[in-house]
């Protein structure tokens, strides 16, 4: 039995000639030092550690419910009054509620599905600036009125 490529390398071979060392450099593939795929590895362990516990940090540390009481600055109607009002992961049945409470106004058409929706926000205005903001991302078509 006859292999063309054996007979080949043993007709052609040289000392040196067909040396891995000399193909990889013929590629252009550089040799990695001992030491430099550690520094690699240690890099890469190092950004690992920091981003958990960094992860864990913020779950230790967040803030469960970070709402705030809402404050009151005195202008006639209840459609125009200008208040503060904080919400952190609340649905929008209770969204709604607490604008109802604070802002002393009734709010019609709230969605049947309000559980599923959650919102977090900073709000500083009047409930019908409020309302408006939350239909434009909700896709809802609740109004607001006075009570």
């Amino acid at each position: 039995m006859k292999n063309d490529e054996v007979d080949f390398i043993a007709h052609h071979y040289r000392e040196g000639r067909f040396s891995p060392a000399n193909g990889w450099k013929r590629l252009g593939v550089v040799h990695v030092s001992f030491w430099k795929r550690y520094r690699v590895a240690a890099a890469v362990a190092a950004t690992v550690f920091i981003s958990a516990s960094a992860a864990i940090i913020y779950k230790e540390y967040r803030a469960a419910d970070t709402s705030q009481p809402a404050i009151e600055v005195s202008v006639p109607g209840a459609l125009t009054e200008v208040k503060v009002i904080d919400f952190e992961n609340a649905s929008l049945n209770d969204v709604v509620r607490k604008i109802e409470t604070v802002y002393d106004v009734k709010i019609e058409n709230l969605p049947s599905d309000g559980k599923e929706y959650e919102l977090s926000l900073h709000y500083e205005g009047t409930p019908t600036e409020l309302i408006d903001a939350i239909n434009d991302i909700l896709g809802t078509q609740m109004t607001v009125s006075e009570k």
